[in-house]
């Protein structure tokens, strides 16, 4: 059984289809053997007028949050990046590519320069508060003179904070753009070499769900998806690692690392790992 836990509503989906997708999901693991593997456990409780709060650490918990992921999704809607497929629509998110990547470049470079000089600020100012407190104190002059350095060192922590903000959050759009550049290559078969993401925010792939089980129980978390059908595969794969499957080499099916693949049906290397698993027949 399932059940709806966090419902992040800036996604812009209701309950009502959140719900509709999560139940296709589920079914698609149990239409080749005729089985039923996943069931939300409000409509059962519904039907029968039996609770499951005690049980609860047994019902898979599945959940919205809406995080960089997401937003940077939204983000190349705003830049245009999901126009039309094509040549000319690859070279438009090339262009913006080496834009947003020279922009990036300039800021990492400004950001490296204010940690290091505030590093070589901060290593002033240490020093000097080890010399004064060897000598039991500063005299009042040179006490507030250090006291203005540490409340500039303090504005300038400020400023790097920004700093880094800003550059994640490009980074996070920057990486949007590899993900779109390297699936639109792939579905024009282009022979081009394949774009690397950047900065250490999103990781060499986004991560648009995961399955987490521990001592409070089990869970899916749902972070981005670019339409219905990509969400459905994502709950779909998610379902899968709540069955205990792995991944797969085929990357047309539901259990493969990336959500590649088009339609909502299980391919024999979803069907060969889901019998290895759960001893289907």
């Amino acid at each position: 059984m399932y059940s709806l836990g966090t419902f992040d509503t800036q996604f812009g989906i209701s309950k009502t289809a959140f719900l509709k997708d999560a139940n296709a999901a589920a079914q698609i693991w149990g239409m080749p053997f005729h089985r039923v593997s996943f069931v939300y456990a409000d409509a059962i409780s519904t039907t029968t007028g039996k609770s499951y709060r005690s049980t609860a650490k047994n019902i898979l918990q599945i959940n919205l949050r809406y995080d960089y992921r997401q937003d940077a999704t939204n983000k190349m809607s705003d830049i245009g990046s999901t126009i039309s497929t094509g040549n000319a629509a690859y070279n438009a998110l090339k262009l913006n590519y080496n834009s947003l990547v020279t922009t990036y470049t300039s800021q990492k470079a400004q950001l490296t320069a204010l940690v290091a000089q505030y590093d070589s600020q901060k290593a002033t100012y240490e020093q000097q508060v080890q010399y004064w407190n060897s000598r039991k104190g500063a005299p009042s002059e040179q006490y507030a003179a250090l006291e203005q350095e540490r409340q500039a060192l303090n504005a300038q922590v400020g400023a790097i904070n920004q700093a880094q903000s800003a550059l994640n959050t490009l980074g996070d759009t920057i990486n949007s753009v590899v993900a779109e550049l390297n699936s639109t290559a792939k579905s024009l078969n282009l022979n081009v070499a394949a774009y690397n993401t950047v900065g250490a925010t999103t990781g060499s792939q986004f991560e648009e769900g995961e399955f987490i089980q521990d001592s409070t129980g089990r869970r899916v978390n749902i972070y981005q998806y670019n339409d219905e059908d990509k969400l459905v595969r994502v709950l779909a794969h998610e379902f899968g690692h709540a069955l205990g499957l792995d991944h797969v080499q085929d990357p047309e099916a539901i259990m493969y690392a990336l959500n590649e693949g088009a339609g909502g049906k299980l391919t024999a290397d979803d069907t060969t790992e889901l019998t290895k698993v759960c001893g289907i027949i």
